[in-house]
């Protein structure tokens, strides 16, 4: 591929289907492992759902039309009937409550003043697929930022969230590994020639009164995000260039009981 390449027009199913390593891949690598990465089962195409649909919604207004509200459950013939022409359409057939739920946590991110002036930057575009080469691993990447302002320098990420409260999404940073992709995205757009000045997470409630969050990550976070980044990074290349794509726990050892489960047997301490 060539060094940098910035296509606005791709679909989400085209951009997936790119072997250069992207935000996902770096964090299942980082946190997992290369064989999880390698070999876990993934379907990019089937994966629609309340989320995706609530981006659609929020990020994509436009093309709201290709969401369609079906019968309250996906039972029975009028389910299948109208899935069977939302496919051939290239549409998402969500149930009647899943598509409320998605209206309703799309109405109130725009209801949130802050959240709806970020969103209404003017040269804010959505979806735009990035895809170079790391200019320290020469590995082949991508990113595709929900929606990114050249000029103001931003990218906002939409999260549907359990946990939209600070404590709780910034349980949910750290469980879903957010910090690596921001810094993933960033190191992806420096690559491309783009600065990124601010990344901001806009986390809306899946649940009523569907609250929502505006957040930046912190420094050390930030940091952190970047080491795993580098990690994994040197790992792709490396099973890259090898083939071996280990889970990294494959010898023998000694395994040690969490000192929770012990009930009969308090084992001592050493310090």
């Amino acid at each position: 591929m060539s060094n940098i390449n910035i296509d606005y027009d791709i679909s989400n199913e085209q951009y997936h289907l790119s072997d250069a390593l992207s935000a996902s891949g770096a964090k299942t690598i980082a946190t997992k492992s290369l064989a999880d990465f390698k070999y876990a089962k993934r379907d990019w195409v089937s994966a629609f759902d309340i989320g995706t649909a609530t981006h659609t919604f929020v990020l994509e207004p436009e093309l709201s039309s290709d969401v369609r509200c079906g019968p309250e459950t996906r039972r029975g013939k009028a389910w299948a009937e109208q899935k069977e022409q939302a496919d051939a359409d290239g549409a998402l057939l969500l149930t009647e409550p899943d598509y409320t739920l998605a209206i309703d946590m799309a109405q109130a991110v725009f209801n949130n003043e802050q959240a709806a002036e970020l969103l209404a930057i003017d040269d804010m575009v959505a979806e735009a697929s990035v895809f170079v080469k790391d200019g320290s691993t020469g590995a082949d990447i991508r990113c595709r930022p929900d929606k990114w302002s050249q000029k103001s320098k931003i990218i906002l990420d939409l999260k549907t969230t359990t946990a939209p409260d600070p404590d709780g999404f910034s349980r949910q940073v750290a469980s879903f590994g957010y910090h690596i992709q921001e810094a993933f995205y960033r190191r992806a757009m420096r690559e491309a020639g783009e600065h990124i000045e601010r990344f901001v997470f806009i986390a809306v409630g899946k649940s009523a009164p569907h609250n929502v969050g505006i957040y930046e990550l912190d420094e050390d976070a930030l940091r952190e995000g970047e080491y795993a980044v580098d990690y994994a990074l040197e790992q792709f290349v490396a099973a890259t260039e090898s083939g071996k794509w280990n889970s990294g726990f494959e010898r023998l050892q000694t395994l040690e009981l969490p000192r929770w489960s012990f009930k009969f047997h308090r084992p001592q301490l050493e310090f």
